[in-house]
């Protein structure tokens, strides 16, 4: 088994945040559950179909250059990703994670934006990040009153230390105490730069390490 996981730090990332908006958005009521989702997926909660849109499209300000979709990118409270991650995803352990078809559209909210596209649920927890063996991590605020550890966007592979614990389970989850980002596995990460998916992603590989103790709870 390998030695090593991989963190995608996309989540922090300004060149995934895009001028688009989801059909939630239309009513007082459903936005305020969709921020509530986006609570629960960054924390990684399992969460059902009907609690993500039927529709994704651009704000009053996208131009068509917005619509040079990456393979990941974030829209209102939703995190979405494009087939050719989605076909990699699926032949992996999403434990109680999911991917919900989306149609993402331009401004009019008629001409499809090309491709196809999927809402993710990372839907997994696990709790292996080593802040004492780790570098380019500072302590903040990662969800409203939690404190943990954000990536520096200085981060180099293997500066993150992750205990063995990583390695059991699902092939992608958040770390509880890690924020603006994901990871997956070893064969998870390795699958998506081999289908040359995985620019956007921002991989980082993170080594593991025994916890000695260390490990947080």
């Amino acid at each position: 088994m390998s030695d090593y996981i991989w963190m995608s730090a996309a989540l922090g990332r300004a060149s995934s945040m895009l001028p688009m908006r989801h059909s939630f958005a239309d009513d007082p009521e459903q936005l305020e559950r969709a921020r509530a989702t986006r609570g629960k997926n960054d924390a990684g909660e399992p969460i059902s179909a009907i609690h993500f849109p039927a529709e994704i499209f651009g704000t009053s300000n996208a131009k068509d250059s917005h619509y040079k979709l990456p393979n990941i990118f974030f829209a209102g409270s939703f995190w979405v990703v494009s087939k050719a991650v989605a076909d990699v995803l699926l032949k992996f352990n999403l434990g109680a994670g999911g991917l919900y078809p989306v149609k993402v559209l331009k401004r009019d909210r008629a001409t499809p934006v090309d491709g196809e596209w999927f809402c993710i649920n990372f839907g997994n927890v696990k709790r292996a990040f080593l802040p004492d063996q780790s570098a380019n991590a500072w302590e903040d605020y990662i969800r409203p009153g939690i404190k943990g550890w954000n990536p520096s966007p200085l981060l180099e592979d293997n500066e993150f230390a992750l205990s063995s614990s990583a390695k059991a389970g699902a092939d992608i989850w958040i770390d509880a105490h890690v924020g603006d980002a994901f990871f997956l596995s070893a064969a998870l990460g390795d699958a998506l730069k081999a289908a040359k998916v995985a620019k956007g992603l921002d991989l980082k590989k993170c080594r593991i390490v025994s916890a000695n103790g260390a490990e947080l709870r």
